[in-house]
């Protein structure tokens, strides 16, 4: 498997990952009309066309296939996770974090943020594995349904400067 940049050419497979990811995520918690619209919303050709040329969106490619996707927004306090899936059949395979560590290469000493619906719990796990902690609850109206999320942190990792804290033989 590899991450980069997404391109263009990406944007079916990223489209399908998104669709196939969030019924997987989401049904049950959120009302059926709910996810079609958020996918609608979020993940249309328009709309990854316009993620696209924000930046910082990434694929990972398996096989030359699409198999997971991430978007980051960097802000000047902090980046935003503000999707991240993979394949549902492909889940536990480590997709996610690497493509998390992609995201967290935009950050340049900041912290890291992602919001996830409470109650996805698969969502939390993912989170606290790669080191975010739970932070505030915030209360949403998504499409007419009142929605909670709690957003998670990751602290900013600061990169030491060369020679501190090495020890030297001389």
């Amino acid at each position: 498997m590899i991450v980069r940049k997404a391109f263009r050419g990406d944007l079916l497979g990223i489209g399908r990952i998104a669709e196939a990811a969030h019924w997987a995520s989401y049904e049950g918690l959120l009302r059926p009309d709910t996810i079609g619209q958020l996918i609608l919303r979020d993940f249309s050709p328009s709309a990854l066309g316009r993620r696209l040329l924000r930046g910082g969106v990434f694929v990972a490619i398996s096989s030359g296939e699409v198999v997971g996707f991430a978007d980051g927004e960097v802000d000047p306090d902090v980046v935003f996770v503000s999707a991240i899936a993979a394949d549902p059949t492909m889940r536990r395979r480590g997709i996610g974090t690497a493509l998390l560590a992609a995201i967290r290469g935009l950050s340049r000493g900041v912290p890291v943020a992602a919001d996830v619906f409470l109650g996805n719990l698969e969502g939390e796990q993912f989170y606290e594995f790669n080191d975010f902690v739970p932070g505030e609850i915030q209360h949403a109206t998504l499409f007419s349904e009142d929605v909670v999320e709690r957003r998670w942190w990751r602290e900013a990792v600061v990169e030491s400067q060369p020679g501190w804290g090495v020890a030297s033989d001389g």
